[in-house]
């Protein structure tokens, strides 16, 4: 018995002995250095839709490499932005590498990798940028049909600042009122049980609407001018050149400062006053009276 175990234990040392040490799959033997500067990159910042990036690094390695590269939200190690090949392989590499940033708001991140002769990869440094939104978003505003008594339902809306008023808080802002919801009694269409298509957005200049129980004679009237169109999708304007493009394709004509016959799904192109390009979403109408409890629900987008 005590010669199988001295034999199996000579058989463990001797594979011991010949054990190899492995390196750790994706280890980092690479150190990247930023090295800062006018508009460089010194790690994680926020940027402005299409603002110019700078890298100014320096990445040093424990092993040989021969390419180095910039990637940008990497799902791999070899989708590069930018890839530089070396003439030599080389453990020391500086380089100044300018890129443009995304028009759309978001967060990215960008990589500065090494990569060996055969793409084997070496290490890396991750740098997040994010991209703040050229654009105001509002959701879930409560536009309520007038009423006549307490006169406290939030029939107007401030574009620019997502601001609801009633007629009540309506006159010491309105120089900011965009535009206003009401309920158009001579429509022609027939009301459903769902949605009822004699709900109407209105300019505040629109003769149309100057509701007779609302004296507006001291407020500002701004001019809005809207339109309804179904393209591009509401999801589709990601940013202020977004609601531009869209702005210049369907306000070029055809435009009111009233539109009526408002149901569900109904996106409203504008224009204020002071030139900003915006859309109107329409959630859900509720009612089909001019009953104070009737009211749209809406999401709007407007660039800054």
């Amino acid at each position: 018995m005590k010669k199988y175990l001295i034999g199996a234990a000579c058989i463990l040392g001797i594979l011991s002995a010949c054990e190899k040490e492995v390196d750790p799959v994706d280890g980092n033997y690479a150190t990247v250095t930023l090295k800062g500067g006018e508009k460089a990159v010194t790690g994680d910042i926020s940027v402005n839709p299409g603002d110019s990036i700078t890298f100014d690094f320096s990445i040093q390695t424990q092993r040989v490499m021969k390419y180095v590269g910039i990637q940008k939200n990497p799902v791999n190690q070899t989708a590069f932005v930018v890839r530089d090949t070396l003439k030599t392989q080389e453990n020391r590499y500086s380089a100044i590498i300018k890129i443009k940033a995304d028009t759309t708001n978001g967060t990215f991140l960008y990589r500065i990798v090494a990569h060996d002769s055969v793409g084997t990869y070496i290490g890396s440094r991750d740098i997040t940028i994010t991209v703040n939104p050229d654009f105001y978003y509002y959701t879930v505003r409560m536009l309520r049909v007038p009423d006549t008594t307490a006169k406290t339902n939030t029939c107007y809306m401030a574009a620019t600042t997502g601001e609801v008023f009633s007629y009540t808080t309506g006159a010491a802002n309105s120089a900011k009122i965009d535009f206003g919801i009401m309920y158009d009694t001579t429509a022609s269409s027939t009301p459903s049980t769902t949605d009822d298509l004699r709900f109407c957005l209105y300019s505040l200049n629109a003769p149309q609407g100057q509701i007779p129980f609302y004296d507006l004679t001291s407020w500002t009237k701004n001019n809005t001018i809207m339109k309804k169109a179904t393209s591009p999708a509401f999801n589709r304007l990601l940013s202020a050149g977004d609601l531009k493009a869209a702005g210049k394709t369907n306000l070029a004509s055809g435009t009111s400062t009233r539109i009526t016959q408002l149901a569900s799904g109904n996106l409203v192109f504008f224009r204020t006053a002071s030139g900003k390009n915006g859309c109107l979403l329409i959630n859900y109408a509720n009612g089909t009276s001019p009953a104070m409890t009737s009211y749209v629900n809406v999401d709007v987008k407007i660039e800054r």
